[in-house]
């Protein structure tokens, strides 16, 4: 049965997780994930960096854990640059339309 915290004490199993876990995705694998999946994987490096006595070995699995954070920020920005981009468009729109309105009274009167 494993602990409560989701590490076996068998160490094939602990191994076999681990070969899991530093496995490296390809740039499209990586995108293809979930948002919650690139949580769930940077957690359970983070963990693992945790729980590691040696240093070389924890800063690889915060190496790897700082993939998966770059991936959420880089998600995060796509989001905000797609958000801006829209704004610009409405603020763009607005501005013609103020234009518009402006020539349309200089011209015609009000």
């Amino acid at each position: 049965m494993a602990p409560e915290n989701g590490f076996s004490d068998d160490p094939q199993v602990r191994n076999e997780r681990r070969l899991r876990l530093l496995y490296g995705e390809s740039i499209e694998e990586l995108e293809a994930l979930t948002e919650e999946q690139v949580i769930k994987r940077h957690d359970a490096h983070v963990k693992e960096a945790r729980s590691s006595n040696k240093q070389g070995v924890r800063l690889q699995w915060l190496e790897r854990a700082q993939v998966y954070w770059d991936e959420l920020a880089r998600r995060e920005t796509v989001r905000l640059t797609k958000s801006l981009n829209r704004l610009t468009w409405v603020i763009t729109v607005a501005t013609i339309i103020g234009v518009g309105i402006t020539v349309w009274t200089a011209f015609f009167g009000a």
